[in-house]
């Protein structure tokens, strides 16, 4: 709790009525934060606790949305909260999020490992953008290029051609998540 929420953060935990909705909440926005800004600032620090979060409705114990301080600025971010995952969207400013297309999928019990949750949201998200561009799904590649901190984020090329097409994905237990836009100005999540 010390390493990676602030004090702020901490008593919002505890004073929560639903501490555990209330930590994954706060930690799906200073994740969704971080690989937003990083498009922009590679180089920029990944410590949990830089990243804090402010939430509108501060009574509600399910959060809606709500703004990261981080080292490079404010993100936007909107939560999206069932029984079963909590799913976040960040983005510049609120109306880019009501921009940013997304998915939520259970991965299939025919996925065993780590690689075939990988293949299953990286073909989920070709899926995805092949529909909105409308192009077949063999014409989107997803590619991750080396960055100065390990792999960057992913990039979207488009019949052989480079895309606006900003891109997240994510997949923990049994679900996989992307989302996207087409902006080339944007910074999307989750």
């Amino acid at each position: 709790m010390n390493r990676v929420f602030t004090p702020g953060e901490r008593q919002k935990i505890l004073e929560s009525s639903d501490p555990d909705r209330m930590l994954w909440s706060l930690w799906a926005g200073k994740e969704t934060a971080y690989k937003a800004v990083r498009r922009r600032s590679p180089s920029v620090s990944s410590a949990p606790a830089r990243y804090e979060v402010y939430l509108l409705g501060e009574g509600s114990h399910v959060p809606e949305s709500g703004t990261v301080d981080t080292p490079s600025g404010p993100v936007s971010v909107r939560f999206f909260i069932t029984g079963n995952y909590i799913h976040c969207l960040g983005a510049a400013t609120d109306d880019e999020i009501d921009t940013i297309i997304w998915d939520i999928r259970k991965i299939p019990r025919t996925c065993f490992s780590p690689d075939d949750e990988s293949a299953f949201v990286r073909e989920m998200a070709k899926r995805g953008i092949a529909g909105y561009v409308c192009e077949p799904p063999e014409a989107v590649r997803i590619y991750r290029p080396k960055g100065c901190q390990g792999l960057a984020p992913p990039v979207v090329r488009i019949a052989g051609c480079a895309s606006a097409v900003t891109l997240s994905m994510s997949h923990d237990g049994r679900y996989a998540a992307c989302a996207f836009s087409a902006r080339p100005d944007r910074e999307s999540r989750r």
